[in-house]
């Protein structure tokens, strides 16, 4: 299946879920000279029917009224785009931040220990989404944001987290950044996790990078997924992170996301190829109905039968 006929797939899906709601057809991908898509709602900033319940459309209207400087979230497509994946990452983890707030981080912990038993999962703490550090300039100086992170005591009692990646039909950019004053090379060069070879190109392209009449055919560039990654590693540094992990979030369909984790895991050096890995969707809310207890499961199966059946 080509990514084309996936979200052709999807959008489907959301138009079929979109009438089931009786909720009518609405206009994207912008309001502004938009055409009519069956993926998309009509006043969603007012009805709240592209969001699980009502403390999730509550929580993104609080964050569009506090949207910082360098955030990213785009009003209209949280509120409208069925389709869009920053919607979907605030209907899976917003269910955790509630759970939460009302004290019962034990359950929350269950979920995630039995989502990643590999990750040393003691105690989850909090549970964020769109995070960006107001000081990018201390990190990667540009506007990459974890879809969601998930802080958690490990093992050894000590802080650590899980940076996600979340997708629907979207593909991680192949492109790079051509801001000259963006710190990929610094982060490159600190963290040591590339094997030579790559490290020694990612350091060139980078370099060549900031010079926008320079090309960079052929060159191996810090694409979306090692932006990610390298977010992820110099956050864990300077928070003092005992452990971090990357994974990257989407549906089981998803004709890319395999090849896009092997880009950057292939270029690791042994010892640091289980800091990035993938998993389902699907793989994520079955393991979630496992433990969850009955009378918690509903925002998960609103998920589940929004975006898989």
């Amino acid at each position: 299946m080509t990514i084309r006929e996936f979200t052709q797939k999807c959008r489907e899906q959301q138009g079929k879920y979109r009438e089931r709601m009786g909720e009518p057809m609405g206009v994207g991908p912008h309001l502004k000279n938009g055409t009519p898509q069956i993926n998309m709602l009509v006043d969603g900033d007012k009805t709240g029917k592209n969001f699980v319940n009502e403390f999730t459309f509550n929580y993104a209207k609080g964050r569009v009224e506090k949207k910082q400087l360098h955030e990213t979230i785009d009003e209209y497509r949280l509120f409208n785009n069925m389709l869009s994946s920053q919607p979907m990452a605030f209907n899976l983890f917003c269910p955790f931040i509630q759970m939460l707030e009302q004290g019962r981080g034990d359950i929350v912990s269950n979920i995630f220990q039995n989502i990643f038993p590999d990750k040393y999962i003691s105690e989850v703490s909090k549970v964020g989404l769109e995070y960006l550090e107001t000081k990018i300039e201390n990190y990667l100086n540009d506007n990459t944001a974890m879809d969601a992170i998930v802080r958690y005591k490990d093992t050894d009692g000590k802080p650590a987290f899980i940076a996600i990646e979340t997708k629907y039909t979207d593909v991680l950019g192949e492109n790079t950044s051509r801001k000259g004053d963006v710190r990929y090379d610094e982060w490159i060069k600190r963290i040591g996790m590339f094997k030579p070879e790559t490290e020694a190109e990612l350091l060139k392209s980078a370099e060549a990078a900031k010079d926008k009449n320079k090309k960079l055919d052929g060159m191996k560039v810090v694409t979306q997924i090692y932006r990610n990654f390298l977010l992820a590693e110099c956050y864990g540094i300077k928070q003092g992170a005992h452990r971090c992990y990357s994974v990257v979030l989407a549906p089981a369909q998803h004709p890319t996301t395999e090849k896009e984790v092997a880009s950057l895991r292939n270029e690791l050096k042994p010892e640091f190829q289980n800091k990035i890995s993938a998993i389902s969707l699907e793989d994520f809310i079955t393991k979630t109905l496992e433990v969850c207890p009955d009378e918690d499961k509903a925002p998960f199966e609103y998920f589940k039968n929004r975006y898989f059946e």
